[in-house]
């Protein structure tokens, strides 16, 4: 198969696109580039049945090659959604576009083939005295196929902010590409899984609560960690903040809360990856501590 056409030289992105780690952030949702539908042409220059491609319209760039079935959903119409869905709801105090987590945050990554949005959403919920929370809305999109267009819940911890999986699986919503048929479209989906969201937050905040009042063996920690997931680089520097670690000792016991709090700072705050991998990494250290039935077992919790 040969692409539509030679590509140019991409041209230098606008000041609004920063560099983040491996993904590029995006300060407006008018910088994202838009794409179109092309013919994929075989080597004589005849169309490939079945296939197009996903051609980005200012290079010319093929980013990807898909089926004939595949309906394009605009990186900057889920964007240009999320930014009215803001623009509607109030302001959650002591975020600023400073903060390490600003209210909007919308980055690009696999070469501009894959889209993730996030809103932090105006509404605080309180557990007790010292532990406030905003959820959070996380919008995904990709243009290779890979996956619809895909909304989950997080929370922000208010305070230190760390980015939270919000667990349940009730709070989780997938929208499917084949559902939206205009921008129109996508926004009113977005606000149902908002609503959503905000109804069944308080089941979040209830796993919360649970895990604040059982207490596990600091030596669990790191065996629990590492069968979920998280690569032993990242665990190794997380037992490293535990006052309870000297050498390779580890005696002691914590709440599952305050051990989540330390991987989720860490997490949070310290390792940089692309939103697929820090998607992964928050479930893993949720499902190592957090979550009912996780890899964590109940012979390793000790009654408050």
């Amino acid at each position: 198969m040969t692409r539509p056409s030679s590509p140019p030289a991409e041209p230098a992105p606008p000041p609004s696109l920063v560099a983040s780690g491996r993904s590029r952030g995006i300060r407006d949702p008018g910088d994202l580039p838009l794409y179109r539908l092309v013919p994929v042409l075989d080597p004589q220059g005849h169309p490939v049945p079945g296939y197009q491609g996903v051609e980005r319209e200012d290079t010319r760039e093929v980013v990807s090659v898909v089926g004939h079935r595949y309906g394009l959903v605009q990186h900057r119409a889920v964007a240009e959604a999320l930014r009215q869905l803001e623009d509607a709801l109030d302001e959650p105090t002591g975020l600023t576009e400073d903060s390490p987590f600003p209210r909007e945050s919308f980055r690009l990554y696999a070469g501009g083939r894959r889209f993730e949005g996030k809103l932090v959403l105006g509404r605080k919920f309180e557990l007790k005295e010292g532990e406030e929370f905003y959820p959070g809305l996380r919008v995904l999109n990709s243009l290779d196929g890979s996956w619809a267009v895909r909304v989950e819940a997080f929370a922000l911890r208010l305070a230190c902010t760390n980015q939270l999986y919000a667990g349940l699986n009730e709070s989780l919503l997938d929208l499917r590409a084949c559902h939206v048929s205009s921008s129109r479209d996508l926004l009113a989906q977005l606000q149902a899984a908002l609503n959503r969201i905000l109804a069944r937050f308080q089941g979040v905040l209830e796993l919360y609560g649970q895990a604040m009042t059982q207490r596990i063996p600091v030596a669990g920690v790191g065996p629990a960690l590492l069968t979920a997931g998280v690569p032993a680089r990242h665990v190794e520097p997380v037992l490293r903040g535990f006052p309870e670690h000297f050498g390779m000792l580890l005696w002691g016991e914590v709440t599952r809360w305050e051990a989540y709090q330390r991987v989720t700072d860490y997490l949070s705050h310290q390792v940089r990856v692309n939103p697929e991998r820090e998607r992964l990494l928050e479930r893993a250290a949720a499902r190592a501590l957090l979550l009912p039935g996780g890899v964590l077992r109940e012979e390793g919790v000790v009654a408050p």
